[in-house]
């Protein structure tokens, strides 16, 4: 089966089985800022996002330190595959296997736009109607997890020839290790302003 004439990323999103043995082997390109260029994009979005829902439009002045704050979720994904793939990358570079990891993150910017533009174009008062039905709050979420991870699953059997069992443990690992990680340095400052009164700092 020939490559579609859509991109590669779009490709991987709506045919992850098929699209991501043929993905491995294109040329990777992008030079020694290869396993850079796509974790950058990805913490750009999420700084565009925050810029689009707090002013409505994207500024640099809140989307440059945004990106900024945001460089650690890119970060826990990159350390959650190092600690998957650590002993069994066989053959894949691993900048290119980050490159070809990032790929799969169609589903998380889709969902991240509809968010911040429900946000940014409604009034408050409707969006938190809107979002306060279950089905409207979990539903697309649940969805995004659910289409991220198969994508990722064939992600692991294609890139890393895993079996299908092998990749479902590879996933899970990757997962429990990246959100907990992200979540915890999310929260860290948050936290950090609770306990110190109680220490007397």
């Amino acid at each position: 089966m020939e490559a579609p004439r859509y991109s590669p990323e779009a490709w991987v999103m709506l045919h992850p089985r098929v699209a991501w043995p043929r993905v491995a082997v294109l040329p990777a390109g992008g030079g020694r800022f290869l396993a850079w260029r796509r974790p950058l994009l990805v913490a750009f979005v999420l700084g565009c996002i925050v810029s689009l829902m707090a002013s409505g439009r994207v500024t640099l002045r809140l989307a440059v330190p945004a990106t900024i704050y945001w460089t650690f979720v890119p970060l826990c994904e990159i350390a959650s595959l190092a600690a998957v793939c650590a002993r069994r990358r066989g053959k894949v570079p691993f900048s290119r296997a980050i490159d070809l990891f990032f790929m799969g993150h169609g589903v998380w910017f889709l969902w991240l736009i509809g968010f911040a533009a429900v946000w940014a174009f409604r009034p408050a008062p409707q969006a938190f109607e809107w979002f306060g039905r279950p089905w409207v709050r979990y539903g697309p979420v649940f969805a995004a997890i659910a289409w991220s991870g198969y994508i990722d699953f064939w992600f692991f059997r294609a890139v890393f020839a895993r079996t299908a069992a092998g990749a479902a443990r590879d996933l899970l690992a990757q997962r429990l290790i990246c959100w907990t990680s992200a979540l915890a340095l999310f929260l860290a400052p948050a936290a950090w302003t609770v306990l110190a009164p109680g220490l007397g700092l």
